[in-house]
Parts: C-alpha cells; structure tokens; sequence
C-alpha cells in the first residue's frame, strides 16, 4: 500500500498518474471554459468526517459527546485511520484517498447534509470515486467494515467534483449534465468534453 504525507494530508494510493492527470486537466478546462466539463461530472467523493453521526454511531460515540472534549478529535483521526488502512486492504492499488492529519473547515456541500458533523472544523477521510456504481461500491465497503447494514450506506455523504470549483459551476446537484452518464453523453458533454 503507497502512501505519502505533506503538512495535511495523508494520501493513500498514491502518486497516482490516473486522477493526477485527470484533476490537471479539468483544473485547464475549468479555468478555460467554466462549466462543468467530463473530468468534473466523472468525480466522486466520498466524504468520511470524524464527526458525523453516523461515524460516531459506528463508533458507539454519542455525538453530543464528540464537542466536550479535545482529545475526541485526535481519537477521530485514529479511527478514520484504521478505517481508511482496512479498506486500502481490501481495494489494494484501486483505493484512492486521503485523510487530513488536521482538523479542517467542514464544507457542506454533498448529500445526505444531515450526516455532517456540527463542529465547524473537522478531520476528513475522502476516497475517490470515477462512477455512481464504483461510490456506491466503497459504500457498502465501509459500511462492511463498520459492521452496519448495506442499507446504511446511503448516510455517508458524497459530492461530484470540487467544492472549490462551486462559485464558478454552480452547485453540483444543478449541473445539467447530472443525470446518469451510462445512458450516454449528452451534446453538452461532447461539446465540453475536449
């Protein structure tokens, strides 16, 4: 299992040349075109917070307790650990991720929002994901890890591309081109896409 470290981050699987390659260009196509274009609408996240209450339920951890002390904080950054280590173990070379060795700003941007932590900075495990079917396949990994019932995957929040690209795009859940891409691209996705 790959994995290296800067000042915040702890990135599993990489260096990896297939999303290295695909955030450079949609970086260019963004900047150049400002819309959503394919290397946006194929990228997931699946966004794993210490201190979301379904985590903290898989952890037999009330959440009104995750506020009341500090050292909470650092358990969380454990647990996500052991948690993104067990299921790098499962992925092997296909699981890309990565865990902030800092509490970060929570944003609030995928869906379900209800399962976001209340805490204003948290720690973070997201793992990418190219497709709706491989996000939901980590899903209900995690959830087999957690020992929860697949039905319960659906608490994990997710998003589609960068929240940092937001302010340009739009809310991801208003792209046009939200809908399923199995079903073919449409001309706005062909138009954009190169």
């Amino acid at each position: 299992m790959r994995t290296l470290e800067d000042d915040l981050w702890i990135y599993f699987g990489h260096p990896n040349e297939y999303w290295r390659n695909k955030c450079s260009r949609c970086r260019e196509k963004v900047r150049r075109l400002k819309v959503p274009v394919l290397e946006c609408l194929a990228c997931w996240k699946v966004e794993i917070w210490s201190g979301s209450p379904w985590f903290l339920e898989a952890m037999g951890q009330p959440a009104h307790e995750m506020h009341q002390a500090d050292g909470l904080q650092s358990c969380g950054l454990e647990r996500l650990c052991s948690l993104a280590f067990k299921l790098a173990l499962q992925g092997g070379a296909d699981f890309i991720a990565k865990i902030s060795k800092h509490p970060i700003q929570v944003v609030r941007t995928g869906e379900p929002s209800s399962q976001y932590p209340e805490a204003k900075t948290d720690h973070l495990l997201m793992i990418y994901a190219s497709s709706v079917e491989e996000r939901e396949s980590i899903r209900l990994k995690i959830c087999s890890v957690l020992g929860f019932a697949s039905e319960a995957s659906g608490n994990i929040p997710v998003r589609r591309g960068c929240w940092l690209y937001d302010p340009i795009l739009g809310p991801w859940q208003a792209w046009e081109s939200h809908r399923d891409l199995h079903n073919g691209q449409s001309s706005y996705l062909q138009r954009f896409s190169t």
